[in-house]
């Protein structure tokens, strides 16, 4: 006889926001139970529905709590909470054109700018650039510009906390460790080493930023937690940040991805405004043992 089996079937819906994926569940569906085991599972590309992250909605007040696939946590993510926007307005849970939604990088602003397509503007703070706000080893009052020393040589980085702490690599630098940044092998390779270096005590997400113009960055992220990813909101923002900074571009531009692209607009007064599309993919139930 076949053995019986408890089966709990989980309803989650599927966004992506310019590529980048998530699984998003209700906080009442999901009450008890383990939820960096669960991202794990529902994230994973061939025995779960398949993310970038699991974000889940909790309610009065509006929070968005999100999990990596790795099932770590983080503090905020760009794209997701544009898709957390996308997911409320869908259901029915808040479907205002402003609102406020905490995270534990803060509370973040959302401003509904189109319904067809659906377009969101987020407040996303203002970057920080004090190492320790990133959990960098280092006596300096930034991190910016910095050499790295690698296994097959050295890099120069810069970092920021951005809603999470952000590195830039720039592909026009001739040092890249004996990498070939234009294989994606390469860049995977290096994003995981500089994200896993003993200088970032909480790792670090890796950009790799192509200038194209003053206006215009091309953005590839190797994300702690998830790894190589179509799209990052808050990199794409730490990337203009730090790229203005250094002189390389303006202060609103906007940054290409895969699968589509997000304006970055960096106000007088530092706050960091990102605009950036959301879409619904799927909706289901989970099979959960």
């Amino acid at each position: 006889m076949r053995s019986l089996r408890s089966v709990a079937m989980l309803r989650f819906s599927k966004y992506h926001g310019c590529g980048n994926d998530f699984v998003i569940l209700t906080e009442e569906s999901v009450l008890g139970r383990d939820y960096q085991e669960l991202a794990r599972r529902i994230c994973h590309r061939q025995l779960g529905v398949g993310a970038d992250g699991m974000i889940i909605v909790r309610q009065n007040p509006l929070e968005m709590i999100f999990f990596n696939s790795d099932g770590s946590r983080a503090p905020m993510c760009g794209n997701g909470l544009r898709c957390f926007a996308k997911f409320c307005f869908d259901e029915g849970i808040c479907i205002r054109e402003e609102y406020p939604v905490e995270t534990l990088a803060g509370t973040m602003g959302v401003r509904i700018m189109g319904k067809n397509p659906f377009l969101v503007e987020i407040d996303m703070g203002k970057p920080d650039f004090d190492p320790k706000r990133c959990g960098i080893k280092t006596n300096r009052d930034s991190f910016l510009n910095q050499k790295l020393l690698l296994r097959d040589g050295e890099i120069k980085i810069s970092s920021c906390f951005m809603g999470t702490i952000h590195t830039v690599v720039w592909l026009d630098q001739p040092e890249t460790a004996g990498m070939d940044l234009s294989n994606e092998k390469d860049m995977e390779q290096l994003g995981e080493e500089i994200s896993n270096h003993p200088v970032f005590s909480e790792k670090t997400n890796v950009n790799f930023v192509q200038i194209l113009s003053r206006k215009t960055l091309k953005l590839t992220t190797y994300e702690r937690g998830a790894g190589m990813t179509f799209a990052c909101g808050t990199g794409a923002c730490a990337s203009v940040v730090i790229g203005a900074v250094q002189g390389r571009c303006e202060r609103d531009a906007y940054v290409l991805l895969p699968y589509g692209q997000l304006r970055i607009e960096q106000k007088s007064d530092d706050t960091v405004m990102m605009t950036g599309p959301a879409a619904r993919t799927a909706y289901g139930y989970y099979e959960e043992e």
